[in-house]
């Protein structure tokens, strides 16, 4: 029997720009309160402690910090950067647990590219990889046993945020979405010169992030992946051409 299809919504606050999908009107809702009130606790904290938003590097914050605010140090310290390189997979996190313990089945939180979901039925997530041929037509297939699970993506091509590499897509697997994307954002910037040694070096760094499932890097025609990776499937039709084109590493 097919899956029933989940709701859908787009929506922003302040720099947040989120797509949420769920079961129920009133699991969206209650995942946009706890974006508004995480996001909130981390603007507060970010005013009292400017070196949290502005490090490059994991910073140390006391026991009585907020919850979003403890998620992203501990996130940062676990791949070497710094917090604010986990901030988007953690809201995505917060808000789908809030869901969930608010009476939600299933739901997937979409912010920007670092994506957090739960339920009990598969789920299917395209990798966005900028002006690759690859972009949005390779996916991960995600089966239930799998949730509750972060898929989270850094690009040095896409998007506003800071990366010192240069791949169009460095894609993190892990059970939390704080260390996913942080992680993603360290092995994005790994990936620097020629698209075979960049993907290793990318893919070395993701071996060494405690905790880290899976990883996926996307440089132009070039793929590569390590770990317990989700089935990689095919998101939109490739053309006979284009498939001898890709040369997958792992």
């Amino acid at each position: 029997m097919p899956e029933k299809p989940l709701i859908s919504e787009r929506w922003v606050y302040k720099e947040t720009d989120v797509l949420i999908k769920a079961d129920s009107r009133e699991a969206i809702d209650e995942a946009k309160r706890s974006i508004v009130r995480h996001r909130n606790d981390l603007e507060r904290y970010i005013a009292r402690n400017l070196l949290f938003n502005l490090s490059l590097e994991p910073v140390d914050v006391e026991v009585g910090a907020p919850k979003v605010v403890k998620l992203m140090a501990e996130a940062g310290k676990l791949a070497g950067v710094g917090p604010m390189a986990a901030v988007a997979g953690t809201l995505a996190q917060l808000a789908v647990e809030d869901a969930v313990a608010a009476g939600a089945r299933n739901i997937l939180i979409d912010n920007g590219g670092d994506i957090f979901m739960q339920g009990d039925r598969s789920f299917t997530v395209a990798v966005h990889a900028g002006a690759s041929p690859l972009s949005d037509k390779l996916a991960l297939e995600i089966s239930a046993d799998r949730l509750p699970i972060a898929v989270c993506t850094s690009s040095a091509t896409v998007g506003p945020s800071l990366s010192f590499g240069e791949a169009d897509a460095a894609t993190a697997v892990a059970n939390s979405g704080a260390l996913a994307d942080a992680a993603a954002t360290a092995i994005c910037n790994e990936t620097k010169g020629d698209p075979e040694h960049a993907i290793k070096a990318g893919l070395e760094r993701a071996r060494s992030i405690p905790r880290v499932q899976a990883a996926l890097i996307i440089y132009g025609k070039h793929v590569g992946s390590w770990g317990d990776l989700p089935k990689l499937v095919i998101a939109d039709k490739l053309s006979e051409e284009l498939m001898r084109r890709v040369q997958f590493r792992t």
